[in-house]
C-alpha cells in the first residue's frame, strides 16, 4: 500500500490502495485547519456507518480533498458495505434513516452537519465473473470507477477521459 506522489493537481490514474493514516499524512498533516476539519468529519461519518452497519471493507475517496486544491471544500466518500449488513440494519428504520443520509450524497452535509458527499456501494460477494441475479454491484463499481478517475473540464468529452486517480481506503478489509 501507498500513495503516489500528485502528478500536476491530481493523483496519477489509477484506483491507489492505502490505510486512513497514509491519506491523512498525504492529505492532513501540515495542510491547514480546514483540510483536518473536513477529515476528522470523515472519520465521524465513517464512525457512524461502522456503529450501524459493523463492518466496512473499504471506502473510496475522490473529489478536490485528493488534489492540490489549498481549500476543499469536502470529500467525497463511497464507503463500500455487504449487502447482508445493509440488509440487517434496514430492519431498523431509525438506524436506516442514518444509513440513507451517509448513503445519499449531500445527506452527511445536509442533516448530520459533516463536510462529507457520502455514498454507499452495497458490495455483494459472489464467486465467478457472474454477479448474483439482480444486484447492480459490478454496474455501480463501475460507474463510481468511471466517476472518479475524471477531472471536471468545460469540454464534455476531455472531461469523460480518465485523468486522475482516487484512493480505496482498507478499513476493515474485504473478508
Amino acid at each position: 500500500m501507498g500513495l503516489p506522489a500528485l502528478q500536476g493537481d491530481y493523483l496519477p490514474h489509477g484506483r491507489w490502495a492505502c490505510s486512513p493514516a497514509e491519506v491523512e499524512a498525504a492529505f492532513v498533516a501540515g495542510r491547514g485547519p480546514e483540510r483536518a476539519a473536513i477529515w476528522r468529519d470523515w472519520l465521524k461519518a465513517l464512525s457512524l456507518l461502522k456503529q450501524l452497519v459493523g463492518t466496512v471493507p473499504a471506502a473510496w475517496l475522490s473529489g478536490s480533498f485528493l488534489s492540490s486544491k489549498l481549500v476543499p471544500g469536502d470529500i467525497d466518500s463511497v464507503f463500500v458495505v455487504e449487502a447482508a449488513d445493509l440488509q440487517a440494519v434496514r430492519q431498523r428504520p431509525q438506524d436506516w434513516s442514518i444509513v440513507e443520509l451517509l448513503a445519499g450524497g449531500n445527506g452527511a452535509k445536509d442533516s448530520l452537519g459533516l463536510n462529507v458527499d457520502s455514498y454507499i456501494l452495497r458490495w455483494c460477494p459472489s464467486s465467478g465473473a457472474n454477479p448474483e441475479p439482480g444486484t447492480d454491484y459490478y454496474a455501480l463499481r463501475g460507474y463510481w470507477d468511471d466517476l472518479w478517475v475524471r477531472a471536471k473540464d468545460s469540454d464534455a468529452r476531455r472531461e469523460s477521459i480518465p485523468r486522475r486517480g482516487y484512493v480505496e481506503v482498507m478499513i476493515d478489509g474485504y473478508k
